[in-house]
């Protein structure tokens, strides 16, 4: 009796509850910090902070009552994501249920299944492309489902399947290599050359993509020799229940299935062609998910009923994730409407002010660090901080392009790990673990990756990039 009250006592709490208590220190933080604001000036199209305009203004503190009403306010305002976990969660439920997906699972295995996790780093490079020159993170949700599915057909976890899907993708996110909306608008705010320093970029996008490989391939080495050394070994013998073994797999490649596969092939090139034409995370997307889980759901034998029943499950088992990405909404909305994400901005700014180049170039990488848990958005932190950082960079002797790598190493590679990320939380949803299962897994890949990025800000500084 008392070991099973000690295991109660050591649970892990939800991360619904890890959330509130962020909200609620958020709410905390209105009473500690003073009120500010920056002037928005329009700058090529878009409103930007002027960096000398900093003022304080009347304190609008957070109620006990403002907690609450966060967050739906906060689901409201990310209905569009929550909706879209819902969708990819439901959509890929109908597609897997037709049995095709996993019978050419079932044929690569048995092509190439003997290479086991040497087929990981090739799968973690190709997922790592559509976010590298999309810059949309939360697009990557599409793919979690898939990458679980393939990675328990090699017989690993659903880890393996968030780190070649979602690790992967955060890879080529950070990099910036074309990312539009964290490369694209602080170059644009700092004058140079839209997508200058490519070659610099590149380097660290390798980089990246070697420190998800070599982890995800040690973890995977690791359950290849004891599986239950699995970081979420609880959903896996779950997951078992459901899942037929790989040898049983049902590979036949029926014409039902084929033209299946064909039309999940189409969707997904129709997301992609979408996702580089400028179509954000919202109902364009979402239609085009649910066109393929009709059509696919029709191709597969299914009627009406059938496909909605499957439909239903499949949104059933990522509802938490759609709640969680508008709880975290909640966060920043607290700070915004008592007005003090300025003042931290303007604080940690006059900080890094008088440095050695080297020191102030680190500085200014952890500063975007830490401003990532506060201003989520890329587009975001860049408005906010880059008119401030741009001309501190030039107080420190840094060049502009070593600032924008400041920049998007410290904007992207924390969200990996913050609760607010709607791609991390949707992916820990659908996965169906929880969320300290998930940091458990993940901290080695985002401390190798913070180092990295660190390393690649120095060195930018050192070449004076």
């Amino acid at each position: 009796m008392n070991q099973t009250n000690n295991k109660k006592k050591m649970e892990f709490p939800h991360t619904l509850i890890i959330i509130l208590i962020m909200i609620v220190f958020a709410a905390i933080l209105t009473y500690l910090v003073q009120a500010g604001q920056y002037d928005r000036i329009e700058v090529a199209g878009r409103k930007v902070v002027d960096p000398s305009s900093y003022h304080t203004v009347p304190a609008n503190r957070a109620t006990p009552f403002d907690i609450f009403v966060a967050i739906p306010a906060g689901m409201q305002a990310v209905a569009g994501i929550a909706n879209m976990v819902l969708i990819i969660g439901g959509s890929f439920a109908v597609i897997e249920a037709t049995g095709a997906t996993k019978a050419v699972l079932a044929k690569v295995l048995k092509m190439g299944g003997h290479l086991g996790a040497a087929l990981l780093p090739i799968v973690i490079v190709a997922f790592s492309l559509l976010p590298a020159f999309t810059g949309s993170a939360e697009s990557m949700l599409a793919f979690v489902p898939l990458g679980i599915l393939f990675a328990r057909t090699l017989g690993f976890d659903a880890m393996v399947g968030l780190s070649i899907t979602i690790a992967a993708g955060n890879a080529g996110f950070a990099s910036g290599l074309f990312n539009t909306m964290t490369t694209g608008v602080a170059q644009t705010l700092l004058g140079i050359e839209l997508f200058s320093g490519l070659w610099y970029r590149a380097i660290g996008y390798g980089l990246l993509l070697c420190s998800v490989s070599f982890w995800t391939v040690w973890y995977a080495l690791k359950l290849r020799k004891n599986p239950a050394r699995s970081c979420c070994y609880n959903v896996e013998l779950a997951a078992k229940e459901e899942m037929t073994e790989a040898s049983e797999i049902d590979s036949e490649m029926t014409p039902r299935r084929i033209l299946v596969l064909i039309e999940f092939i189409a969707g997904i090139a129709f997301v992609i062609y979408g996702t580089l034409n400028g179509w954000d995370f919202g109902p364009k997307l979402g239609g085009v998910f649910l066109i393929m889980a009709v059509v696919c759901g029709l191709t597969g034998g299914f009627n009406g009923n059938q496909i909605c029943n499957e439909f239903v499950e499949g949104a059933k088992k990522v509802l938490v994730g759609a709640l969680v990405v508008g709880f975290a909404k909640a966060i920043s909305l607290v700070m915004d409407q008592a007005c003090i994400s300025d003042t931290i901005v303007y604080a940690f700014s006059n900080l890094l002010s008088g440095m050695p180049k080297v020191v102030g170039a680190l500085f200014m990488y952890i500063f975007q660090i830490i401003m990532n848990c506060f201003i989520i958005s890329g587009s975001g932190q860049a408005a906010a901080t880059i008119p401030i950082m741009g001309p501190l960079g030039d107080v420190l002797g840094l060049t502009p392009q070593t600032v924008v790598t400041a920049f998007i190493f410290g904007d992207g590679l924390t969200n990996l790990l913050l609760p607010m990320s709607a791609a991390t939380m949707g992916a820990v949803a659908i996965a169906g673990i929880s969320y300290g299962q998930y940091v458990r897994y993940i901290w080695r890949i985002i401390v190798t990756n913070l180092c990295l990025g660190g390393v690649m800000v120095v060195i930018a500084t050192m070449i004076g990039l």
